[in-house]
């Protein structure tokens, strides 16, 4: 453990120290020229780095985009592990996603939301989700009124490789590693004259073997002390595929009509065996379950885009999409000196998602536009939970405690306005988003409907001031809302194994949030160097709250009083000779959480931090080695922390030829993936510690066929899309 740390430590340590040598040492190179895709309006790149000829960050006005299409452990990942080096960002065993450490974060995929990356089952989307298509990753942590105010921490944009004009090719993915591990996927491009054809094909398949150790100590109101242990061993295999297929005709060079169609099919099984000792679970028991859960997606969109004069056009955009869910649990379970009981438990659900926008920009003047629009969407969200126990599973009888139907309702009607003035050293940019929600909760075993509906405003303001050619400072603020989740509002019981159950609570608020950021930009050279603090205050936080009901620990929802963060993030992106570039950053947080609840009378706070380094070695044009890691501080909780181990990774790519490329990546090489969380009130110390999926080691291939034109769009036809999800 020591070991790990203290290489990990030393990586970043390196990255960060060559780093400031490298500023004061090393010549300006010359930068590349920016690429020229649809970019966010108002905001435009300023700062940007340069590593292998493409720019590896840039910072606009409300973002900073990270380039991870040279990332060898996204190619061959998922896009858990490509999140996993973005700054800020972290992504626990379970696939949960936190932002300067708030969970409450909204991820979009091209700048529109997805079924898939809502609720419980994003965690199992992103560690399943092959990472190959993703070419940059796109922070945005106070997003402009543009944007939905979803989502505590702000926003990530997984934004896809753009296919460029006057391109025809075919590119073929593979890799394969031990334990029936691998994947292959296909893309195709065909693009002449007004005409853009694009698909893509993925499979990915994963087994992991993963375990968990929990000791628990209970204290009952007599003052006694109860303790138990619990082991687990879970062999887990996953399984993702998806297919895409887009078109953009342009009708003319004002005018252009685009459709994409998307499928996903994840799917999760599970071999579990738990051990279970002590006073404190009853005198014990063993379980064995067998766990199958399948996932998918299936959406479309048409979009119309027309640029009626310079700085002046519109767009309207239709997407709808539908996802499903179902989860099977079959176990038996068999208490200390018992009779063994056999259970089946099935879990459904299905969510329906129209979104709809309307967007209008016009110049205003030298350095002036305007940005207007209307956002809505309607989602529809049923859960159907069904179980049954007997002594054996020819005998199974449903029970009344595991059988529950409940559907939720939800729309959002926004309109947004952001005005942009641009004086050449400052750049001002308010914006005011207006929403009414409604929402209709139908828990239709109880018998139990509820209505509810609110009307809110958003504003938010950015601001940059240029101190220099090279230096920027920038300031903002934004008002953020984390709505709950249909499973978060769900008043039934949930049985996850003998010892735990989960229930929603509909009495559930949304969360807001006033975020403020004061960050200062310096571009030398290829390098960007990168200070930001930030402090958020939040109002009515959702956070988990542990009950102990004597059989079995009960999990529930609840809002927070209040809730502070602040910190500093800094980031470091350069060249530190011709052949050899880094990319270092570390966040160090504050945070205090006031629960006042389960057990915890008084705010709990404390400092933490996260430190990553990417070191990247190109010794000839064909040779491209990389070493990367991460460590993390302990993360503070309602009623407790969490406390998660540093990893290190290895990646190595060989081009054989301008087609043909082999590739060799190592993850997790210290085997130091484990997390452990610590429960601790008057009644309940908890310590649960999880362990990852061990060393992992892929090798992959990668083909193309075809021709491209460098050039990254047609000059003749440049939609931009205004920074906002369409």
């Amino acid at each position: 453990m020591l070991v790990s740390r203290l290489a990990l430590a030393l990586l970043a340590g390196t990255a960060i120290t060559a780093a400031v040598a490298a500023h004061a040492q090393t010549a300006p190179s010359p930068a590349a020229k920016p690429q020229q895709e649809q970019k966010p309006a108002p905001a435009k790149p300023e700062e940007v780095v340069v590593t292998g000829g493409r720019e590896a960050v840039t910072v606009s006005t409300d973002r900073m985009s990270f380039d991870v299409g040279k990332d060898l452990q996204t190619q061959t990942g998922t896009v858990a592990d490509a999140l996993r080096n973005v700054p800020g960002v972290e992504v626990d065993l379970e696939g949960r996603v936190s932002l300067r450490g708030d969970q409450g974060v909204t991820i979009l995929i091209d700048g529109r939301p997805s079924a898939m990356m809502r609720g419980e089952s994003r965690g199992n989307v992103l560690l399943t989700m092959p990472a190959g298509q993703i070419e940059r990753v796109e922070v945005i942590t106070n997003p402009s009124a543009a944007f939905s105010p979803e989502g505590s921490a702000g926003v990530i944009n997984l934004v896809t490789r753009r296919t460029r004009s006057n391109t025809r090719s075919v590119t073929v993915r593979a890799n394969v590693g031990g334990e029936g591990r691998g994947g292959v996927s296909a893309s195709i491009a065909n693009s002449a004259g007004p005409l853009t054809l694009t698909g893509e094909l993925n499979y990915r398949r994963f087994t992991t073997e993963s375990g968990l150790v929990q000791d628990r100590v209970r204290i009952d109101g007599s003052g006694n002390t109860l303790t138990s242990r619990q082991e687990s061993l879970q062999d887990n295999t996953l399984s993702a595929r998806s297919a895409r297929f887009g078109i953009d005709y342009d009708l003319d060079k004002k005018n252009r009509l685009s459709a994409e169609f998307n499928w996903r099919n994840n799917r999760v099984e599970s071999d579990r065996d738990d051990s279970v000792v002590g006073a404190a679970a009853g005198g014990g028991f063993d379980r064995e379950s067998d766990m199958a859960m399948r996932m998918r997606a299936l959406g479309g969109r048409a979009s119309w885009r027309k640029t009626i004069a310079t700085g002046h056009e519109m767009s309207a955009d239709v997407e709808l999409e539908q996802f499903r869910m179902r989860r099977e649990i079959e176990g038996i379970t068999t208490p200390t000196g018992g009779t063994s009981t056999y259970e089946r438990i099935r879990n459904a659900g299905d969510r329906s998602d129209l979104n709809i926008k309307l967007d209008y920009k016009r110049a205003m003047g030298e350095g002036r536009s305007l940005n207007i629009g209307y956002q809505g969407e309607i989602s529809d969200t049923d859960f159907d939970f069904q179980g049954a126990r007997g002594g054996s599973f020819d005998t199974l009888a449903p029970v009344a405690g595991l059988t529950n139907r409940f559907d939720l309702r939800q729309s959002v009607h926004a309109l947004f306005a952001t005005y942009q003035i641009d004086t050449g050293k400052l750049e001002l940019q308010p914006g005011l988003r207006l929403e009414q929600v409604d929402l209709d909760l139908n828990q239709i075993t109880d018998g139990v409907r509820a209505k509810n509906d609110y009307f809110r405003a958003y504003p938010t303001l950015h601001l940059g001031y240029e101190l220099s050619a090279s230096q920027k400072l920038r300031a903002s603020y934004s008002r953020r809302v984390q709505r709950p989740s249909g499973q978060d509002l769900n008043p039934y019981t949930l049985y996850i194994d003998p010892l735990n159950l989960r229930r929603g609570n509909p009495d559930l608020l949304p969360e807001v949030t006033d975020s403020f950021e004061l960050g200062w930009h310096l571009r030398k050279g290829g390098a960007l160097y990168s200070v930001t603090a930030f402090y958020r205050t939040s109002r009515g936080g959702v956070t988990d709250v542990v009950t102990d009901l004597g059989s079995a620990f009960l999990t529930t929802r609840a809002n927070l009083a209040t809730g502070e963060r602040a910190g500093v993030e800094i980031i470091a992106n350069g060249k530190l000779s011709k052949t050899l570039s880094y990319n270092a950053s570390a966040t160090v947080l504050w945070n205090e959480i006031d629960a006042r609840i389960g057990g915890v009378a008084a705010p709990r706070s404390g400092t933490t931090g996260t430190l990553r380094a990417n070191l990247t070695w190109q010794p000839t044009q064909k040779d491209y080695v990389q070493v990367s890691g991460f460590l993390s501080g302990d993360q503070l909780l309602a009623q407790g922390y969490r406390r998660s181990d540093g990893v290190l990774n290895l990646g190595y790519r060989r081009k054989l030829n301008d087609r043909f490329s082999l590739m060799l990546t190592a993850q997790n090489v210290l085997d130091t993936a484990k997390q452990v969380t610590f429960i601790e009130t008057p009644t309940l110390r908890d310590r649960f510690e999880q362990r990852g999926a061990g060393r992992i080691l892929l090798f992959g291939v990668t083909y193309t066929l075809g021709q491209s034109n460098r050039r990254r769009n047609d000059p003749g036809f440049d939609f931009d899309q205004g920074g906002v999800p369409q």
